[in-house]
Formats: C-alpha cells, structure tokens, sequence
C-alpha cells in the first residue's frame, strides 16, 4: 500500500511537470499594442535628432506587441496624430501659463510615409518611420507630436497610461546645443561693478552651426523670453595641434529692439578627453567666451534697462563610445 502511495505521488508531479512543459507551447499573456516611448517626469518622451545640413532627419519609433509567442501572422496597427491629449497635459501641468504649454508640431515639420505599420509574422516588433522637417522651427516653444495607435477589431492596444500614445517632445540637437553653466558669465548694469549670475544657460538649436541663447539674466521659463534671443552662429574651428578646437563666433540678436551690442570678437573651444576611471566614456567641453550689452525692454516698457553681460559659458557632454547611435551614446 505503502508503495502504491509513492507511486501514485510520483505519477502525479511527473503529469504536473509534463503539463508545465505544455504551457510554454501557448500563449501565456495577452498581445497588447504599444509605443515603446516611455513618458518623463513632464509626460512626454524626449526625442534626440541630430541636426542635419538640410534640417531632415528620419525618426524610427518602435511599436511592440506584447507576448510569449511571436506573431503567427502580420500584425497591421493603425497610427494617427492624437489632437486631444495634449491640451489636458497641459492644463493639468501649467494651468493658465500657456506661454509653458507643449505646442503641437505643425504638419509642415514632419510626414509619415504610411498611415499605420505592419508588425511581421515571427516579431514583436517594428519601426513607425517619421521624417521631421526642422528647417525655420523656432524651439521658444516645446513642441510635441502627440501620436496614439487607434483602435481596430484586429488587435486591442494598451491602455495601460504611457502605452497607447507617444507624446514625442522633438529636441534636435547640433555640436554646440545643451546646458551651459553660466557662472562664470557675470551681468551688470551697465555701468555698475557689482554682478549678478545665472547657474545655468540652455542653447536651442537654430541650424546646424547656430543655437540661440536668452540675454543676461532672463529667465527661461519668462513669459517675453521671445524677446531675448541671442543667437550664435559659430565659424569653423581651428586645430591648435593638441586636438583643441578654437574658432570665432558671430553674436546677433532676433530682436533689434534689445539693441544688443557686441563688445570684442567672441570666440569658442572645444577639449575631448577620455574619462579617468571609465575609458569608453568620451567628455567633451564646448566653452564661450562672449561680451555684450542689451536692453531689457518688458521690465519698464517706457524706460529701457541697459545691461552688459561678460565671461565664459562651458558645456559638457558626455558620450559613451561603446554605443553606436548618437543620439543614445550622449547622457543627456
């Protein structure tokens, strides 16, 4: 008896492996649709594209299906622009600051060239490709293309938040784009001795050999900072010999009425060096040296404010050399 009963043990978690082995031959979860565009703490999902000559570039977003099993058959998935999404972003966000609101992308600055993907049988996944057009787009704004995967009878998305929509946040991106830190930058009243600095500087791409910074003391998140922009339109470098890059900058402002006046040539360098205990990441300082004089104009619209802003900006950007893709070598 006592044999029967360790047999019929056995019988049994030899049935219960052999049952276990079976369910790896079927589907174990359901195929949801998704983007693979996690959003960020703001809710949207960051783009990085290099700027190119032109000002196109063509974008891969990753759409997946998620799954123990490949596709037994093609997947068609239909994407279209989300008009809806990010006006309730941006109200739950900033409120009345709509100076602050992520701005949909206009049609102008990208196309797609299907209306949906196919994801093929044997995969998970595929590449929605977008071209984006960023000639003549002005980054004062945060421009967004909001994209959702629209629903059809022969698949189901993932409404699981973050899933079924990309908010793709478009930040091209040149050699000389970023955060600066400005505080070796000091700003006067014209005039005065004593300074005033800001920490930090971010430079917006115009093309591929300008960005635009805000004057002096501006605020980025200012409601007239439109009103401020400087842009720097950097010449060709020089080799000093010992890989150090020195080249000259030509200053001007988008808006005359800020009289923006240029004191003495600026100029830029660029050093790379190896990291000391991490050999693969690459550092790269991108340094102005910038003098200047502009007008506030919004403080006291009837008297205008003169000041003069001098020093350096530095730049570092970090780029892991082990990954092929800019765009995902530098830590951003």
């Amino acid at each position: 008896m006592k044999n029967l009963k360790i047999y019929l043990i056995f019988l049994a978690l030899t049935s219960s492996l052999v049952a276990c082995n079976d369910e790896w031959k079927e589907e174990l979860y359901e195929n949801l649709v998704s983007f693979k565009a996690p959003i960020n703490s703001e809710g949207v999902y960051n783009v990085y594209m290099r700027y190119t000559k032109d000002g196109e570039i063509n974008y891969d977003l990753p759409v997946i299906v998620s799954g123990s099993q490949a596709l037994e058959k093609d997947l068609k998935v239909k994407i279209a622009v989300d008009n809806d999404t990010l006006s309730v972003l941006n109200r739950a966000r900033f409120q009345y600051r709509e100076d602050l609101y992520f701005k949909q992308l206009p049609e102008q600055f990208y196309e797609f060239s299907t209306p949906g993907i196919v994801i093929p049988k044997g995969s998970h996944t595929a590449n929605y490709k977008i071209r984006f057009k960023f000639s003549n787009l002005d980054l004062v704004e945060r421009w967004v293309l909001p994209l959702t995967i629209v629903d059809d009878l022969s698949y189901k998305a993932n409404y699981r938040k973050g899933w079924r929509k990309a908010l793709l946040q478009i930040k091209p991106f040149n050699n000389y784009s970023g955060n600066y830190s400005a505080t070796a930058m000091n700003v006067y009243f014209d005039g005065e001795s004593k300074s005033t600095v800001t920490s930090t500087r971010t430079a917006y791409v115009v093309d591929e050999n300008s960005v635009f910074f805000y004057a002096g003391l501006i605020e980025e998140d200012a409601v007239d900072r439109a009103n401020y922009k400087v842009v720097m339109e950097f010449g060709e470098a020089v080799d000093q010999g010992d890989g150090t890059l020195r080249g000259t900058i030509m200053l001007k402002a988008a808006n005359p009425a800020i009289n923006l006046e240029v004191l003495n040539q600026p100029t830029y360098q660029i050093k790379r060096s190896a990291d000391a205990t991490l050999p693969y990441l690459v550092r790269e300082y991108c340094t102005v040296n910038l003098e200047y004089k502009y007008n506030d104009i919004t403080s006291i619209p009837a008297l205008p404010i003169r000041y003069k802003a001098q020093g350096t900006m530095t730049m570092e950007r970090q780029r892991n050399t082990l990954i092929p893709d800019e765009d995902q070598a530098i830590q951003w």
